[in-house]
């Protein structure tokens, strides 16, 4: 395995795409990720698209890229054997993540006490959709229904029409953006915990309810709700406000669009006009009124300044003109295509972006892969997701001590 900081934790992964996120993260940042999923593959594995458009359980791209740098066995836990064998595999673990059905693990004598007696360092990383607790804890949830319930598709869409009504409809930001949210903070929570048992030696329980950690992530609409009852208003392109603010995204002379400061911004106010006077497109801001600041604050004048911005980002090619605008400070940059990414010197130097190798395919594909940079502790760049049951010999057999005949009577009885 690769280095990281998390080089000498193992991570025991049960569940879905609620915890997968997550569970690559671990991966990423060193740890020994091992992906438990039941005879013949997990869920997710049937989720597209898939390579070549070829459906198969080992050519999902979206578990190629979840689960990026685990290791992956198949074990029927709810058998009585497949638990034994689980609680063996906890005994040698740092983190327990799952997310699995709700009462899972409880159901298999596996509760919060009986995995502190087994595994008192244990820190398990318990997700699920509404949470262990509370009149929610039975409902289904999906990606869909928790960025709706959430607040996030409330934020998320156009501008309204005048009279403040709105003709379109709320806009998920992404698919899997809940799991990504919930992923960030059950990894952050776990470091935690993983810090504090290094002091302690003890392990803890960490309950990461899906909607409790999409609700508290809509920027300034819940404080608002919370302290004057003001709603917050969709926007295109910009965050969601009580006001409906400047348009900030104007399209250039190429058809491209770039996304420009949406007033002169503290302290920038004489750069942000001199550049416009340079393009050609000053408009009157150079006008005796503007050198009084009461005149440069306000809703009518940011909507004027948007007009002024949106003629001279028109007159330019979109790429050229960010890179006038940086030259300056100033920070334009253009709405780029995704793909347009994978080629940029920028993330070649962070390291954002990598190649992957794919034995079984004899092909290089490339990933995104870290998240962030950190000098002497490298982001894992691989492997490639584990094939279904790959790692079971070498995890069975060579950690467990399972003997191969073992190994086959289990996989005949379709337990692995």
């Amino acid at each position: 395995m690769a280095n990281g900081f998390l080089f000498d934790v193992k991570v025991i992964e049960l569940g879905d795409e609620k915890g997968e996120f997550c569970g690559k993260l671990f991966a990423g940042a060193g740890a020994d990720v091992i992906k438990i999923e039941p005879p013949g593959g997990g869920p997710t594995r049937a989720f597209g698209p898939f390579y070549k458009d070829q459906p198969d359980p080992d050519r999902s791209l979206y578990f190629w890229n979840y689960n990026l740098a685990k290791r992956g066995v198949t074990l029927d836990i709810a058998r009585t054997e497949g638990a034994a064998i689980l609680r063996k595999l906890l005994v040698g673990a740092a983190v327990l993540l799952d997310s699995t059905p709700l009462d899972t693990l409880e159901n298999l004598g596996l509760d919060w006490a009986a995995l502190q007696q087994l595994n008192p360092g244990l820190v398990y990383v318990r997700i699920t959709p509404f949470g262990r607790s509370g009149p929610w804890r039975d409902l289904k949830g999906s990606d869909l229904v928790h960025l709706a319930l959430g607040g996030e598709m409330m934020l998320c869409g156009y501008d309204p029409q005048p009279d403040g009504t709105y003709d379109t409809p709320p806009i998920a930001p992404q698919m899997w953006h809940a799991s990504h949210i919930t992923g960030n903070q059950a990894f952050i929570a776990a470091l935690g915990a993983l810090i504090a048992r290094a002091e302690t030696g003890e392990g803890d329980m960490i309950d990461v309810p899906v909607h409790q950690a999409v609700s508290v992530c809509t920027e300034v609409d819940i404080p608002y709700w919370i302290y004057s009852h003001t709603p917050c208003l969709r926007q295109t392109g910009r965050h969601g406000f009580p006001q409906i603010g400047p348009p900030s995204q104007h399209k250039a002379k190429d058809g491209r669009y770039c996304n420009v400061v949406a007033n002169p911004f503290p302290g920038g106010r004489e750069t942000m006009i001199a550049f416009l006077k340079e393009l050609g497109h000053a408009g009157d801001l150079e006008d005796e009124k503007y050198k009084d600041p009461a005149n440069l604050i306000g809703f009518e004048f940011v909507h004027h300044f948007a007009r002024i911005q949106a003629e001279a980002v028109a007159a330019f090619p979109a790429e050229e003109l960010w890179r006038k605008a940086q030259d300056r400070g100033i920070p334009w940059v253009p709405v780029r295509h995704p793909e347009e990414n994978l080629d940029e010197e920028q993330w070649k130097v962070r390291g954002t972006f990598g190649d992957v190798h794919h034995p079984e395919l004899g092909e290089t594909l490339r990933y995104g892969i870290a998240p962030t940079r950190a000098e002497e502790c490298p982001w894992r760049m691989g492997p490639r997701a584990p094939l279904v049951g790959e790692h079971n010999e070498a995890v069975f057999c060579g950690e467990l001590g399972l003997t191969r005949e073992e190994l086959r009577r289990l996989k005949d009885a379709r337990i692995i």
